[in-house]
């Protein structure tokens, strides 16, 4: 385990409570960024606390702490810096040509950012990339002025005798390997230890499997549906399309996974095609119709065996590491319960089982919940031609426009840009740090739209303008409302917002509210999420004894990282 490593703790720290702060300056556009950028690079190379801001963060991707780490303040950073750059011996630091600008995020936080490269010639040898974002200790128009580093990142990019898994070499198809075997046996040899077996073939199984591919290890894909990307055009509701641009979906390996003539929102049948195209152009090992029904770990021998019902046959196969890609959020449907729920004659449902609105056309449906899968739904429902939409907002929502999506990620991630690039920009920054850019810019293009927001909150749809983006993903996992079209269905009126009352039991007809009114609808759905965590679905699946020391998952610990993914679980 290398120096600064850690094991993580499972108490969660809300973003918000992070020490992390933009500077408050406004640099002129006059200074010479390399210059600046050329000078505190030499001094990094022998740091100490008085070069580095009070408010200094330092965020490093696998570089020298080999996880993911994120440090604050003078002092532990100079220390941890010294200490890492000595022992993996860092060399060749230089700045990377053309990669120095200022960096503007408001009226008054900027500061001067460079990119670097760097080598480390210790015990595992590395080339890694970094980013340095600098900021004056008194006026930045004066030549004499100090230029302190505030922001720090690290990220391995190339370790020395491996792969490069952004490499994916594709397969010819007349070769055979497109699913059926591993590493030239066929999967009927039960015998095979792989090195990992995957869970899941969405977005997160493929992603792994091509990286896995690229370096050579023996792996297989185990998908419950029938066909690569059912996730998606079987398990979702017919109208479903991504709240994502599809640059911002590419797959590892493939320039593009999603084509020039595909929507720039994909849909259920574009995702489905996109990912069959992954498999059969790189032979990815997806076994399909496959469920994991149990798990266990041998400590003497080192392996999970995993117990599967493949094809309607039982069989049990061996590997060395499991991933899970099954969902972050939980998978039990949370429903608030209602009083006299026997007396409704109408149709429940849970936004799990909604599928499509068309079968409703001419009667009333209301949906509980206000977050984006509600309003997936009311969208549909008013296309479908329902005689009447209702939707119960119980709480105050997150209003993000599309445009302001795009405003704030579109100069990353398109398709001009390699999506490996755009990758490395969107890390550049320290997660705390990142949430409050996106603050900034959410605030900004809101204050231009003030007309939009009005529009819907006249209709009883409570907005929060200036919402927390980073924050909502990482401490509740969403929770916002996405807006792809379905708020101008509550700025026009075709779907009505009740927010004024709560519902408190069933009628005959529909629901009671807490101030004595009713909703009459032949339908209610529930768009009101699920209970339990990706932690408590690796229990389900592997057992307490397998899963005592495994951490929680997801949001953020104490020096603004993610618990339990992509990093040490606690778990061999």
């Amino acid at each position: 385990m290398p120096s600064h490593s850690k094991n993580f703790p499972t108490a969660a720290v809300p973003l918000a409570n992070h020490p992390a702060t933009l500077p408050e300056v406004n640099i002129p556009d006059t200074v010479d960024v390399t210059a600046i950028a050329s000078s505190a690079l030499l001094r990094l190379q022998h740091a100490t606390s008085d070069q580095f801001a009070e408010n200094v963060i330092w965020r490093d991707v696998f570089a020298l702490t080999g996880t993911l780490r994120t440090f604050f303040r003078p002092a532990l950073v100079a220390k941890v810096w010294t200490d890492l750059t000595r022992q993996h011996k860092l060399s060749k630091l230089a700045l990377t040509p053309g990669h120095s600008r200022i960096a503007r995020y408001g009226l008054d936080n900027s500061w001067v950012e460079a990119g670097f490269t760097f080598d480390l010639q210790g015990g595992r040898p590395a080339t890694c990339s970094g980013v340095i974002g600098l900021i004056p200790d008194g006026d930045p128009a004066l030549e004499t002025t100090v230029w302190k580093t505030w922001m720090i990142s690290t990220t391995l990019e190339q370790p020395e005798g491996f792969p490069n898994v952004d490499k994916l070499e594709p397969i010819p198809r007349a070769n055979g390997f497109r699913g059926v075997h591993v590493n030239g046996n066929a999967m009927e040899d039960r015998e095979e230890m792989l090195d990992c077996i995957v869970v899941g073939a969405g977005m997160a199984g493929l992603c792994m499997a091509g990286r896995l591919q690229a370096l050579g290890l023996s792996y297989v894909v185990i998908d419950k549906n029938s066909r690569v990307g059912d996730v998606w055009a079987v398990d979702r509701h017919e109208s479903v399309k991504l709240h994502t641009t599809k640059a911002y979906n590419q797959l590892p390996g493939l320039p593009h996974t999603f084509r020039s003539e595909d929507p720039n929102l994909l849909r259920a049948k574009d995702l489905q095609e996109g990912f069959s195209r992954y498999v059969d152009t790189f032979g990815i090992n997806v076994r399909t119709c496959s469920t994991l029904t149990k798990g266990s770990y041998d400590a003497e021998r080192q392996y999970w065996t995993l117990s599967l019902q493949s094809h309607g046959d039982p069989i049990v196969l061996k590997a060395r590491h499991v991933v899970l890609a099954t969902g972050s959020q939980g998978t039990i449907p949370s429903m608030p319960e209602y009083a006299n729920r026997n007396l409704y004659k109408g149709t429940i449902l849970h936004g799990v089982d909604y599928r499509s609105a068309h079968a409703w056309k001419g009667k009333a449906g209301l949906v509980i919940g206000s977050a984006n899968t509600a309003h997936d739904i009311i969208s549909d429902m008013a296309q479908a031609g329902l005689s009447s939409v209702t939707m119960v907002q119980r709480s105050p929502t997150f209003l993000l426009p599309f445009s302001t999506w795009q405003a704030l990620v579109d100069p990353i991630y398109n398709e001009h840009m390699p999506t490996e690039v755009a990758d490395r920009i969107l890390f550049g920054y320290p997660i705390p740090i990142k949430r409050l850019v996106g603050m900034n810019g959410i605030r900004a293009c809101a204050e231009q739209r003030p007309e939009y927001y009005e529009r819907i909150e006249a209709n009883g749809f409570r907005t929060i303008r200036n919402g927390d983006l980073w924050g909502l993903l990482y401490d509740k996992e969403g929770g916002h409302f996405f807006d792809m079209g379905g708020g101008e269905y509550i700025a026009n009126g075709s779907v009505k917002v009740r927010s004024d009352a709560l519902p408190v039991s069933y009628t005959e007809t529909g629901l009671r509210l807490d101030d004595g009114s009713r909703i009459d609808a032949d339908v209610i759905v529930f768009a009101t999420g699920y209970e339990g965590s990706l932690r408590s679905t690796a229990e389900k699946l592997f057992g307490d004894e397998d899963c005592g020391s495994l951490q929680e998952f997801w949001q953020c610990d104490e020096e603004g990282e993610p618990r339990g993914a992509w990093r040490e679980t606690g778990r061999e």
